[in-house]
């Protein structure tokens, strides 16, 4: 009896040091950049007053731009998130990645969600933000 018991416990002490090595470890959000089809990048527009956003797809390399959110990296646990708001936006991306939608909001707090209200924080954001800032600025197609 007591055998059996220690054999649970340990079996116990495995699983959950495994779990705690894995959980907090980030993972590629779309690791592919040929499998990522990129829909629109969209900027809060800071003149108008009923939160809408202007296009700069046009202004984007989108193979480069899908090269960079091929390197970014969420956290493995999500967090809920009903709604955000739009003052602390910089961008959103919208992309199509295996044929299921991803939402990049890149901001003051950068995070991905595939739908609803659970969301994926992005580890390494700033580069990608950097780069649609240069982009946006050049009003040419680079990132």
């Amino acid at each position: 009896m007591k055998r059996k018991l220690v054999l649970i416990l340990l079996c116990a002490v495995v699983l959950l040091g495994g779990a705690g090595a894995f959980l907090p470890t980030p993972y590629p959000v779309a690791p592919e950049p040929e499998q990522l089809e990129i829909s629109a990048v969209l900027r809060p527009d800071a003149d108008s007053e009923n939160g809408s956003c202007e296009s700069i797809t046009d202004q984007v390399d989108l193979d480069a731009l899908a090269q960079r959110i091929a390197a970014c990296e969420a956290s493995r646990l999500p967090f809920y998130q009903n709604s955000y708001s739009m003052d602390t936006v910089q961008y959103e991306i919208n992309v199509l990645c295996r044929e299921k939608p991803l939402h990049f909001v890149l901001g003051e707090e950068s995070f991905v969600y595939e739908s609803g209200p659970w969301c994926h924080r992005l580890r390494d954001a700033q580069p990608l933000i950097d780069a649609l800032d240069r982009a946006s600025a050049a009003n040419g197609t680079q990132v």
